[in-house]
């Protein structure tokens, strides 16, 4: 079985109907609900996804806590797809990435998200930021918004 995943910011642009992404966003989150039997998202991008509805400047009508976190419970407990999380045995890898002497310390986070989800066999990561994942390990990297 080859999994795939997807990063916070298409989750985010499905749920915020004011991003010129949303359409887009939310008919791939929609397919992928149909047949969500090879994907698994990870904890960290559920937790990102709560920050970002709450946050004022990502959303032009924030959320409450208590939406917030009833959206994305739902998202991760109810749509039918896998969830993971960071695991200790991830940070050889991590660390080595993260030790290197080029390694943008901005990008921490989507490091930590890497090693999680190919530590959890995915071959295939969707976002919109796909420069930032081109090293990440990934087999492919597809933004799902600029894709035909």
């Amino acid at each position: 079985m080859s999994l795939s995943s997807l990063d916070t910011n298409i989750l985010l642009y499905a749920a915020n109907e004011d991003a010129p992404e949303h359409g887009v966003c939310k008919g791939f989150l929609e397919q992928i609900v149909r047949d969500p039997t090879d994907w698994i998202i990870a904890d960290q991008v559920y937790l990102e996804l709560y920050r970002a509805l709450r946050n004022p400047k990502v959303m032009s009508h924030p959320l409450s806590p208590k939406e917030a976190a009833g959206y994305v419970s739902v998202m991760r407990d109810e749509m039918g797809m896998m969830h993971c999380g960071y695991v200790s045995e991830c940070w050889g890898a991590l660390i080595r990435k993260l030790e290197a002497g080029d390694f943008p310390f901005r990008r921490t986070h989507d490091a930590v998200l890497a090693a999680t989800l190919i530590s959890h066999g995915v071959k295939t990561f969707y976002t919109r930021n796909t420069k930032d994942f081109m090293d990440a390990g990934f087999m492919e990297i597809i933004n799902p918004v600029d894709r035909d």
